[in-house]
């Protein structure tokens, strides 16, 4: 997730998509009587969201990063996409993959650093932390460790490396960028190198620093296989069919790690959502326990985050079908600090239909089985994929209602205001009137999102995202 802020231009809106929307409370796919009046068959729609299967997604992330990042155009991306196409066609859906325009591309494959005292006998010991810096070319050798730049030393430096500050030294060790958790985040270099540079954690770094101060020693042994190349980035895209097969509803989320990390919860969390809500409704409807679709539901996991979503809204004019809302998921399966599930924008025109919805969602399933005890939605943020099918560059475009379904975003909790009349559900004490805190993931962008420390540790945090996203698009689909 790209969390840079930004605001949503109010451009001219899909006409009478959610006309009917006012009525929502009282409709949904399967209806029940309640006090002599219609309203949501909460139960129906529990007994559907059970069939929700956390253990599945956490084997899908687990998955998802085996390949490697995943990042645009990589061969990670290639395997990432033949996966998950194949797992869609499983599950009965029609399956197509995009090839997006070809982009610059880099994909580190394997690495090994060990430091270890010049003194005979002295063990080397792994460094576990280390990440190839985005850009690190293909590179094997050893010397020894200095805090200076020096001829044929690896380097160890806090200060972020340039080709200036590094000349002469034969690899370059960067702890100076440490996430939140204190694993090392990804960094990216620029201009041509011609060295290896890693990221390593402080917690690792420090250390070898404590014993270079003390008179001992050292040398490093590293190895590094990077590939390189240009090439298209790989979406998939499936379809379930629906009774109408003019208008759809798009789940997704992106594919790649988009800091070139493992990428766990930003974003397999958000794929493996995806990917469980197909199987579910294919599942469902192939088992007769709800009806065919109203609409079309097409899932895609994008090659590139924003990139390969702007390329499908670009093309969208030769689409037959009607695009009549989108449901994003990202950073969805984690939270360093909270327990809670978020929904954004609350505050754009076109969403209000959609965000009502999902806030009557929240609201019925409140702490029961399955979904979250707390809940809340936010303000613009920006910075992910729903954002792009409300702020086209093209003058004049049609603007969709687009939301993004969270537990957590950046690298830590953030204090936004509430949107007026929307306040949050069941919110924790003591939080400031008029604020909600938004949960941090300590992992965002780092070496440590993977499984173990994230989508492993707090499942039930895609099983919300899952449950509440599937239930909301069933609502939406009964009001039209």
């Amino acid at each position: 997730m790209l969390r840079k802020g930004g605001s949503v231009m109010k451009r001219r809106t899909l006409s009478g998509i959610f006309a009917a929307c006012v009525v929502m409370l009282t409709v949904v796919s399967q209806r029940a009587t309640v006090g002599g009046q219609a309203g949501p068959n909460v139960a129906a729609e529990e007994k559907l969201a059970a069939t929700v299967s956390e253990t599945r997604m956490v084997e899908t992330v687990r998955r998802l990063v085996s390949f490697g990042p995943r990042m645009y155009g990589t061969p990670s991306n290639y395997e990432a996409a033949d996966w998950l196409a194949g797992s869609f066609r499983e599950a009965g859906l029609e399956v197509t993959v995009r090839r997006d325009s070809p982009r610059d591309w880099y994909q580190p494959v394997s690495w090994d650093v060990r430091a270890a005292g010049e003194a005979p006998g002295r063990a080397a010991v792994v460094l576990k932390t280390v990440w190839p810096s985005f850009g690190s070319p293909s590179a094997k050798g050893e010397g020894p460790l200095s805090l200076e730049a020096a001829p044929g030393a690896v380097c160890l430096t806090s200060a972020n490396p340039t080709l200036e500050t590094t000349t002469g030294c034969a690899a370059v060790l960067f702890d100076g960028r440490p996430s939140a958790s204190g694993w090392p985040g990804i960094n990216r270099l620029r201009g041509t190198w011609t060295i290896p540079v890693f990221a390593v954690s402080p917690r690792e770094a420090t250390p070898l620093r404590q014993r270079l101060a003390a008179g001992d020693k050292m040398r490093v042994s590293f190895a590094v296989e990077a590939k390189i190349g240009n090439a298209a980035g790989h979406t998939v895209v499936a379809t379930l069919p629906g009774k109408d097969r003019t208008k759809y509803v798009l789940f997704c989320a992106h594919g790649d790690s988009d800091s070139g990390g493992p990428g766990a919860n930003d974003n397999g969390s958000g794929v493996a959502i995806v990917l469980e809500i197909a199987r579910t409704v294919a599942a469902a409807v192939r088992s007769h326990a709800i009806p065919q679709p109203a609409w079309d539901l097409r899932f895609a996991a994008w090659g590139g985050e924003i990139s390969s979503t702007r390329e499908y809204l670009a093309a969208m004019d030769k689409d037959a079908a009607r695009l009549q809302a989108v449901v994003n998921f990202d950073q969805s399966g984690f939270g360093s600090s909270k327990n809670a599930l978020y929904v954004e924008p609350d505050d754009v025109a076109p969403n209000r239909g959609l965000i009502t919805i999902v806030r009557a969602v929240m609201k019925d399933h409140l702490a029961t089985r399955g979904f979250p005890e707390h809940a809340a939605s936010i303000k613009s943020q920006g910075g992910t994929d729903s954002y792009v099918f409300q702020g086209s560059r093209t003058p004049g475009a049609t603007v969709y209602p687009a939301i993004t379904i969270y537990t957590s975003a950046w690298d830590r909790e953030q204090v936004v205001p509430v949107t007026e009349g929307l306040p949050p559900f069941n919110w924790y004490p003591g939080e400031k009137p008029g604020m909600v805190t938004v949960d941090g993931d300590a992992f965002y962008h780092s070496v440590g999102d993977t499984p173990a420390n994230t989508t492993d540790t707090e499942p039930f945090n895609m099983g919300w995202c899952a449950r509440v996203g599937l239930v909301s698009v069933l609502r939406l689909m009964s009001v039209q």
